[in-house]
């Protein structure tokens, strides 16, 4: 029969399990501005132009997601202004240029964040984020490689370090199985 100090360790490891599953579950979270297209003016399919709330509308930010900004460097460029300029199309006072086609934004703070392109805002090419505070203190993601050659192969998005709870909990059951048996 297990000692009473047996049993509380492994009450100890089970809850251990939960709240790594948990934690994993609301890590920071990448997201790929436009999806497949990457940010660039959105079209229907009679050709008019749509804008970034339908993309943005069922997804929540929160402090330590991330935004990834996919565009043609000639064509498109990213730029960060206030909530002024962005319902004026106002390109005088930006906040932060983007021009190199790969833009990475780190959302570290709570509140709005404001987006445009500078060659299509009045074609509804611009993004309004509000950003949540994380539930858990963060950290920041790791850095991304590389950007993909190709945008088809761009997912919405992804979650980042989501299986390593995972390992980690059955290291941890494995320890407690050796030292228990």
């Amino acid at each position: 029969m297990a000692s009473l100090q047996q049993t509380s360790l492994v009450i100890i490891l089970i809850m251990m399990m939960i709240t790594f599953f948990h934690i994993s579950s609301v890590r920071a979270t990448v997201y790929f501005v436009g999806g497949p297209n990457g940010w660039t003016p959105m079209f229907d399919t009679n050709g008019l132009t749509l804008d970034y709330t339908e993309w943005q509308s069922p997804r929540t930010f929160q402090v330590g997601d991330t935004l990834v900004f996919h565009y043609r460097p000639n064509e498109d460029n990213l730029i960060q202004v206030t909530h002024q300029d962005f319902e004026r199309c106002n390109l005088d006072s930006p906040i932060n240029l983007y021009i190199s086609g790969y833009t990475k934004i780190i959302l570290d703070k709570v509140g709005h964040y404001y987006f445009l392109c500078g060659y299509h805002c009045s074609q509804e090419q611009k993004l309004e984020i509000i950003v949540n505070p994380s539930p858990f203190p963060t950290t920041a993601p790791p850095p991304l490689s590389m950007p993909p050659t190709s945008q088809s192969n761009l997912p919405t998005s992804t979650a980042v370090n989501k299986y390593s709870s995972i390992f980690i909990s059955i290291f941890i059951m494995a320890l407690a199985y050796v030292f228990l048996y």
